[in-house]
């Protein structure tokens, strides 16, 4: 377990990396699934993820499981998984997602972007290379 500062330090430095491996039990099997998927990380020290279908596996494992690992390029986080529902918060990932991330950033232009937004929160260090 890390402390505070360490994990500032450490979202700090996966901040700019492109993808987080997101890893949460199978709803029935109970073993390890993982996704690639596009990530933030917030002003908070908060993880945001997104996704225009809710209905994707890898939202509802980790809805079920709420407690998922995140491997980055050297590092190793566990948290909580959570669903955004203050329209705020929902906003600036969103905004997050759309400043990092080009895709996104042209679909806003339309109106369109990630309909569901998710939290990583309570994250602790759990290895470090």
């Amino acid at each position: 377990m890390s402390t505070s500062n360490d994990r500032g330090g450490v979202l700090a430095t996966v901040a700019t990396q492109r993808q987080v491996r997101l890893v949460a039990p199978g709803r029935k099997s109970g073993q390890p699934r993982a996704v690639t998927i596009w990530f933030v990380v917030l002003d908070d020290g908060t993880i945001g993820l997104g996704t225009l279908n809710e209905d994707r596996n890898w939202v509802r494992n980790a809805r079920h499981a709420a407690a998922v690992e995140l491997h980055l390029e050297g590092v190793h986080l566990r948290g909580r998984f959570t669903d955004v529902t203050d329209p705020e918060r929902h906003r600036r990932i969103r905004a997050a997602m759309a400043r990092k991330y080009l895709p996104f950033r042209i679909a806003s232009w339309f109106g369109i972007g990630q309909r569901f937004t998710f939290l990583v929160d309570a994250l602790e260090v759990v290895d470090q290379l």
